[in-house]
């Protein structure tokens, strides 16, 4: 062994990078990376030179390369060759840390979603529904997509497929309406509360969406702005049969209380299937703008 140079063992090397030993004799055995030096006694020693090319080779598997991909690399190494390799994985890492960021966004969104309904209870555990609660909202901006069908089940699915297909055209990662808009003058009261039709579905813009439609020049042209506000709102455990009810709940609030409205009732999903709910018993907010 050379003695001009300090080397590291197997093990310490290894420790360096917190893998295993075992890890190294296979990347030897498979010849994407050898031991600077091996001894008389068949010990492998590797030096401190050798760490950023490690670096390297253990970025590269947890980017999903295969190790016969990195020794091809490594057999045909070059300058040119290794600025496409590591151009082409930046771009991965864009793309990954932008669904990333987009998911913890989504989650911390369903959890205040979620605990919104979790609040409801009262000291017996039971949800306070038919209760109308006066909200301050803040600002959001929101993708919308018309309208217009009878409210049947092929009609009220193809307006929730074209929804999301517009979603993906504008490169969103959200997956489906966050709620539907329903216009003030298309409702009427009867026996059963209130008759009523939807206008648009709506997907409120997480901030990566917001900041993807903002440098593509689409956010002004593309984005609703809810605004902040004050709403009244009911909750309703019964699915989408209780809505009707809710709206002339907050009709006769309203007029009871002497309140001006504003021109669309929001209907949101606030416990569903995730929350353990079928689709008659999900939890439904309505709610409406106080003028």
């Amino acid at each position: 062994m050379k003695k001009d140079r300090e080397y590291l063992t197997t093990g310490e090397f290894a420790e360096l990078f917190g893998v295993k030993k075992q890890t190294m004799f296979h990347y030897d055995d498979m010849g994407i990376f050898r031991p600077e030096i091996i001894g008389e006694n068949g010990y492998r020693y590797y030096s401190y030179d050798q760490m950023e090319t490690f670096s390297i080779i253990l970025m590269l598997r947890e980017l999903g390369l295969s190790i016969a991909e990195i020794r091809e690399q490594i057999e045909s190494r070059s300058p040119e060759e290794l600025v496409e390799l590591l151009d082409s994985k930046r771009k991965d890492i864009d793309r990954k840390i932008e669904r990333l960021r987009w998911a913890k966004e989504y989650i911390g969104r369903k959890t205040l979603t979620t605990r919104e309904g979790i609040r409801l209870r009262n000291g017996d555990g039971d949800l306070r529904t038919g209760e109308v609660f006066l909200q301050e909202l803040p600002d959001e901006l929101m993708i919308t997509t018309s309208y217009s069908g009878s409210g049947d089940e092929r009609t009220v699915n193809k307006a929730v497929g074209d929804h999301f297909r517009y979603l993906r055209s504008l490169g969103m990662n959200s997956c489906y309406p966050d709620g539907a808009t329903i216009p003030r003058a298309s409702v009427v009261l009867d026996e059963n509360g209130a008759g009523y039709r939807y206008d648009k579905y709506y997907t409120i813009l997480t901030e990566s969406e917001a900041e993807h439609l903002r440098e593509s020049g689409d956010l002004v042209r593309m984005a609703v702005e809810d605004g902040e506000g004050r709403f009244i709102a009911v909750y309703d455990e019964r699915g989408y049969s209780g809505v009707g009810k809710c709206i002339r709940k907050l009709l006769e609030y309203a007029d009871e209380h002497g309140l001006e409205l504003g021109d669309d009732f929001y209907e949101d999903v606030i416990w569903d299937d995730l929350s353990g709910r079928n689709i008659d018993n999900y939890l439904i907010k309505i709610s409406i703008r106080v003028k």
